[in-house]
């Protein structure tokens, strides 16, 4: 019978622990988080920490969910199978909060500091943390700017890049300098609030196939990913079954490659909108036998 670990925990309770070190698999799709999804999750993050944009209106009990994060342990790393979107802005974020911290030199400031920096680095047996060791890799096949992502989170600088990961970076830089500005005296106490109350519910499988299988029945329910998302996911269980796993990525990358060629989508990826029409044409045919078997 297969087993799951599901113990929902604060932000910084999960990504502090030394079990914590995430990798986004090479079959999963390239980070897709726009600016839209990340003006919600800054404006629900701070209504929550500042009610009525008062700082002292916090209720230290209170907690804010922000979703599930699906994982099973591959070789001492937590391969990250739902929830990749979040995870990845969250760690964009808190580098971001990082960064305007570690020139403050003010006790509150220096202790929310190092807090974030066990979140983003590893660190060894006296937690001291090695920037050169993040808790986050990407392999994903399909995402050609995942080294910027990584090199944001170890320099603190998008530079000129121009990846989803740095528009989104440069976003919460200017949202968080003008927090700043408003709030000086109560800078740390932000993000020191999203780690400790604001929560994710790790689900974490015994083995790839239980993953695979939550990730389906969660996205299956709420549709918050592309079709071609659960088909791929469905396809990739079974080639991992018969040994096949990279054959199956290369193959399915040539496909997204193809579909980009062809269709041009915004609302969905144009691989979606092969399943779609397909899945169109399947329901018409269907139609058709009724109509005939009738006549």
């Amino acid at each position: 019978m297969s087993k799951l670990n599901i113990d929902q925990k604060k932000i910084k309770q999960l990504f502090e622990d030394k079990r914590s070190d995430f990798l986004i698999p090479d079959y999963q799709r390239p980070y897709a988080w726009g600016e839209d999804e990340c003006q919600t999750l800054w404006k629900d993050i701070f209504d929550f920490a500042f009610p009525d944009k008062k700082p002292e209106n916090f209720n230290s009990d209170e907690e804010y969910f922000l979703g599930p994060i699906v994982t099973f342990e591959n070789n001492k790393k937590l391969e990250v199978i739902d929830g990749q979107q979040r995870l990845t802005t969250l760690m964009l974020l808190l580098r971001v909060f990082y960064k305007r911290l570690e020139k403050m030199e003010d006790e509150n400031s220096m202790r929310t500091k190092q807090n974030l920096a066990q979140c983003i680095w590893k660190s060894d047996e006296f937690g001291n943390e090695n920037k050169e060791k993040l808790k986050i890799d990407s392999q994903v096949a399909l995402d050609e700017h995942k080294n910027e992502f990584l090199e944001i989170l170890k320099t603190g600088d998008a530079k000129d890049f121009k990846s989803q990961y740095a528009i989104n970076f440069r976003y919460f830089e200017k949202e968080v300098d003008e927090f700043l500005k408003e709030y000086p005296n109560y800078f740390a106490y932000l993000p020191t609030r999203i780690l400790n109350n604001c929560i994710l519910l790790p689900i974490e499988a015994d083995n790839e196939k239980t993953a695979l299988r939550i990730f389906s029945t969660l996205n299956d329910r709420g549709k918050p990913l592309a079709d071609a998302d659960i088909f791929k996911a469905q396809f990739y269980k079974f080639y991992v079954a018969k040994n096949q796993k990279d054959e199956f990525i290369e193959k399915w990358k040539n496909l997204e490659i193809l579909c980009k060629e062809v269709f041009s989508k915004k609302d969905n990826t144009s691989t979606d909108e092969i399943f779609n029409r397909y899945m169109y044409y399947q329901r018409a045919l269907k139609g058709n036998k009724i109509a005939q078997q009738r006549v």
